[in-house]
């Protein structure tokens, strides 16, 4: 049972009835350590890419209080991000939230990049979808420490016994007006099955129990878990006349070809769950060795253009976005930076017709200080090749003294768009662009070695011997 991370404050297991109210969803929170800081509230756009969006934004006043008010939104799973940290809840149709944001969990070590940390519940309704789910984990938890030690002793007796736990949670919801919860529930379960090794049946009989006579529920954490654990690693599952069809219609660049292909195999003859299929085996495959990279993009673009599936649009593009983004071979994103000398502004338009060495610096974090004289050392050599720019990254409200460098800076914090466009989490951090503005290298290697003793060097040495060797046949 995949653990949940929300914390609820005294509640007891029994089953409950979904209750309407208006659409309306109200968060209320309190967060001392998130005083007069940005919070968002994200959704989870699709579970294939885990893309998250943020659908709202607000500011933690000066007590610690913030409030989101939501319009309308289907029953989901929901992120509140602020200061690096996250934390996740449930939310209904009329659901009224009540809860306490902390800085870390109690046993949990900070962590620099951020923490997960988890929500106290306050006043929560009985008949929420947060107090079902909770209450659901929670008693699945008790009932498995009861007999979990006879998987090994005496795994018959932990399959009858895990069955019945099974039966007894289908008496107690199957009534359950709330369709979210009923899908968590049987698929919370399909996955224990696999997990558990408690289910001896075939991938065939798992398809027509679990998935066929199942409505794709794009938006349930529960159902999309076991959709990518059933789906994962699908290659292995084709036979070969399938993978061959397959290749062929990779070849031809051709969707329809590949859906047909599919076609041909027992658990893909649902045409959504097929398509949906097939676009989370072009993610998995991109960045192996199986296919064309760029035929796999060509067809991704038109599943985003043509699918007769809107969800399957939004979720083909999210995947486009994930393997283009600032991937080797892509153009890298546009920018205009300001120097911290006040007086030039780096372009993409600027700084073409020479290799770019993008040196993202924490000055706060040690590691970070130790490249600085390997990189000037660099510098000096390859001056004349290679256009180095470092990016200081900093705090809004804590800003430390950096060493002066003889080659551009820009000075910016870590909310500013471009760090976030870069998805630049850890420091020192390196990106190496093309003179025509292609990305050769994200991460690019460092001026001092990493376990496998390699440097960047080697690769300026070359990049230095082609621009000598094109100046002398000049």
């Amino acid at each position: 049972m995949r653990h949940s991370i929300l914390l609820l404050i005294f509640f007891n297991y029994f089953p409950v009835f979904n209750q309407v109210k208006n659409d309306s969803i109200q968060i209320r929170g309190v967060g001392s350590y998130y005083k007069n800081e940005e919070i968002g509230l994200y959704v989870i756009e699709d579970y294939i890419t885990g893309k998250e969006k943020c659908i709202l934004q607000s500011s933690v006043d000066s007590v610690g209080f913030f409030k989101f008010n939501i319009a309308r939104l289907s029953t989901q799973k929901l992120i509140i991000k602020s200061k690096k940290n996250k934390a996740w809840l449930y939310v209904q149709p009329g659901g009224s939230y009540l809860v306490t944001f902390p800085e870390l969990n109690e046993l949990d070590t900070k962590n620099p990049k951020g923490n997960q940390v988890d929500l106290v519940f306050y006043q929560l309704d009985s008949m929420d979808i947060n107090y079902k789910i909770l209450g659901f984990q929670n008693w699945v938890d008790n009932e498995l420490s009861q007999f979990y030690h006879l998987k090994k002793q005496n795994h018959a007796e932990y399959e009858l016994r895990y069955n019945k736990m099974k039966k007894r949670s289908a008496s107690l919801h199957q009534k359950d007006t709330s369709l979210f919860f009923r899908y968590f529930i049987n698929f919370s379960f399909a996955e224990m099955d696999d997990l558990e090794t408690v289910s001896a049946k075939t991938r065939q009989q798992k398809y027509a129990e679990n998935l066929v006579k199942f409505p794709v529920y794009y938006s349930n954490e529960a159902y999309m878990n076991y959709f990518n654990l059933f789906y994962g690693n699908l290659t292995s599952f084709l036979s070969n006349s399938v993978k061959d069809k397959l290749y062929d219609a990779v070849a031809y660049r051709s969707p329809s070809l590949a859906m047909v292909a599919l076609s041909e195999e027992p658990e893909l003859k649902n045409i959504q769950i097929r398509e949906l299929s097939l676009i989370k085996l072009f993610y998995d495959q991109f960045y192996e060795k199986r296919y064309p990279k760029s035929n796999l993009i060509i067809m991704l673009d038109s599943i985003r253009q043509f699918s007769k599936f809107q969800k399957h649009r939004l979720i083909a593009g999210n995947v486009l976005d994930r393997i283009t983004d600032l991937t080797v071979g892509s153009r890298f994103i546009d920018f205009s930076l300001v120097c911290s000398n006040q007086i030039d502004t780096l372009t993409n338009q600027k700084l073409e017709g020479k290799h770019i060495y993008i040196h993202f610096f924490d000055p706060s974090i040690p590691e970070s200080n130790k490249e600085i004289q390997p990189l000037m050392n660099l510098y000096e050599t390859y001056k004349e090749y290679i256009q180095f720019v470092t990016v200081v990254v900093q705090t809004k409200d804590k800003k430390t003294t950096h060493p002066k460098l003889p080659w551009s800076v820009v000075e910016l914090t870590e909310k500013d768009e471009f760090i976030k466009q870069c998805k630049i989490n850890s420091f020192p951090c390196y990106i190496l662009i093309d003179a025509a503005g292609y990305i050769v290298a994200n991460p690019a290697l460092k001026p001092t070695p990493n376990s496998d003793y390699d440097t960047i060097e080697p690769y300026f040495f070359q990049i230095k011997r082609i621009i000598s060797g094109e100046r002398r046949r000049k």
